[in-house]
């Protein structure tokens, strides 16, 4: 054995005796378990928190109460009974009987509650509300339109145009039912769907359909050509050389249904006393204004044909009866009016040219007025000096394009029809009009619309002969419209009116159609 054998060996030793060191210790100092405590005795439980068995849940038994006499509840319990004092005895005051009314007496005085209530009731509904039919102007959105003045019904589709006599008939009105004041006519009548007025084309028959379903507009089958029919334009348009220039139609109005009720403004009124165009023929005024322009070849060429008929009413040559001491100033005149009608005619032959090649616009109304301002014109006006009597001759040159109530050649009268075409044009759309035309002729509209509104379910404004308040209920009163186009009688109104019993079971069939006077 070497020596590094030996140092191993003494080194295993000596581990292994570090290693018995080691567990001895720990032996020595492990934790050991106590031993148990002994139990101690139990306590004896206190009474009161003896548990009592768990009883069934039933319902506890019902006992009836049993009453015992004092004397034989003193046997029982071998003791006098108690001596209960007696209760003071009342006398029971009188009542005396109700006076029961005799059952007819009682229903005698329901019977009169009742009727002073419908009688207050009646006064309240007559006098709460009737109805204005406002023109529109300027019109709002043609789409959403539920009530309007002539032009074209809308009936449902596959309805035939109405007839009366077997002609067809000519439509007036179509109004609205759901827009109705609930209380007018006493709340009698429709309130859904609409009512559309049709009238024989020369006499008093009418009818009223209620139209539950609306479809499109619905063009006239006819045009408005007969003498006796109810066209009337407004400024006498209708009569005379200015007839052929009249837009033979209704225009489609639109109208608002306005409620009156006491106390409130009514929009219908006498208008303005002088009529615009009366005022504007007496002061005077010149087409060149921008506000009279023609707006499209229509009324263009209407204007230029006018001017062509009236051009024969230029004094072109000296009368025979002229005064010999101023021929020549009366062959100067005849001259300057020769020289006016050439040039005239030959702006009415570019008009007429134009008007088949090329589209309108306004840049060419404009020229065109502007060359008729141009030319000049001689009138001689002849009158009587009132303090003398003696007679005055005045010679005065004007404008082509200007009017003056004592030299009126033609273009007050292009002036009327211009009123009645622009109205039209302005009914279809308000933009086919300039911003002056509009400022010019909507005020006047607008006077004309105040003095013939037409109403509903209201008094008529003028006397018919067979109307009774307690009876009828007016359906409609159209008055002679020069707005509308229309004329009734010698200018009068058109009262329709119904039945109160037949209007609250919705039978149109029986009106009575009144000319007011």
């Amino acid at each position: 054995m070497n020596e590094v054998q030996s140092a191993a060996l003494a080194l295993a030793g000596l581990t292994l005796a570090f290693l018995a060191i080691v567990f001895g210790v720990w032996w020595s100092r492990r934790p050991r378990t106590a031993p148990a405590a002994p139990r101690a005795p139990r306590e004896p439980r206190v009474p009161r928190e003896i548990r009592l068995p768990k009883l069934p849940r039933k319902a506890a038994p019902e006992f009836e109460d049993v009453e015992i006499s004092p004397s034989r509840l003193a046997r029982i319990s071998r003791k006098e009974p108690l001596e209960i004092p007696a209760e003071p005895e009342y006398e029971a005051e009188y009542q005396p009987a109700a006076v029961i009314e005799p059952v007819e007496t009682a229903l005698e005085s329901m019977i009169s509650e009742v009727e002073e209530e419908a009688h207050r009731i009646e006064k309240v509904d007559a006098e709460e509300v009737t109805l204005r039919l406002v023109p529109q102007i300027p019109p709002r959105d043609a789409i959403s339109t539920n009530s309007w003045l002539g032009g074209r019904p809308r009936l449902p589709t596959g309805t035939e145009w109405p007839r009366i006599d077997d002609q067809p008939a000519d439509f007036l009105a179509q109004i609205s039912c759901a827009d109705l004041p609930q209380d007018l006519w006493g709340g009698l009548g429709p309130r859904d769907g609409a009512l559309a007025f049709f009238i024989h084309r020369r006499n008093y028959d009418l009818r009223v359909f209620h139209l539950r379903d609306t479809g499109m507009p619905v063009a006239p089958p006819f045009t408005l050509n007969d003498p006796e029919g109810w066209f009337g334009p407004h400024g006498g348009l209708g009569f005379g050389d200015l007839a052929p220039f009249a837009v033979r139609a209704f225009p489609e109005w639109p109208v608002d249904l306005v409620a009156i009720r006491p106390g409130d403004a009514d929009p219908r009124g006498e208008g303005d006393p002088n009529e615009p165009g009366a005022a504007l023929h007496d002061r005077g005024y010149d087409i060149a204004d921008p506000a009279f322009h023609p707006f499209d070849w229509g009324s263009m060429t209407a204007m230029v044909a006018l001017l062509e008929l009236r051009l024969d009413r230029l004094m072109t040559e000296a009368p025979e009866e002229a005064d010999a001491e101023e021929p020549d100033e009366i062959e100067q005149c005849a001259a300057i009016n020769r020289e006016a009608r050439t040039r005239a005619e030959e702006i009415i032959a570019i008009v007429h040219d134009s008007a088949a090649r090329a589209d309108f616009s306004a840049s060419d109304a404009t020229a065109v007025m502007a060359g008729l301002h141009a030319i000049r014109w001689v009138e001689v006006i002849r009158s009587v000096d009132p303090e003398t009597g003696a007679e005055q001759v005045e010679t005065i040159t004007l404008p082509l394009t200007t009017h003056r109530a004592d030299a009126n050649l033609w273009v007050h009268d292009y002036q009327t029809i211009l009123f009645d075409r622009a109205k039209h044009a302005w009914c279809l759309n308000p933009d086919n009009l300039s911003a002056p035309a509009r400022a010019f002729f909507e005020p006047w509209w607008r006077t004309l619309a105040e003095r013939e509104m037409a109403a509903m379910g209201h008094e008529p404004f003028r006397h018919v002969p067979d109307y009774d308040e307690d009876r009828d209920a007016v359906l409609l009163e159209l008055p002679t419209s020069g707005l509308m186009s229309r004329i009734f009688g010698d200018c009068d109104n058109l009262v329709v009116t119904i039945d109160k019993a037949d209007l609250a079971i919705g039978d149109f069939s029986k009106l009575r159609v009144q000319v007011s006077s």
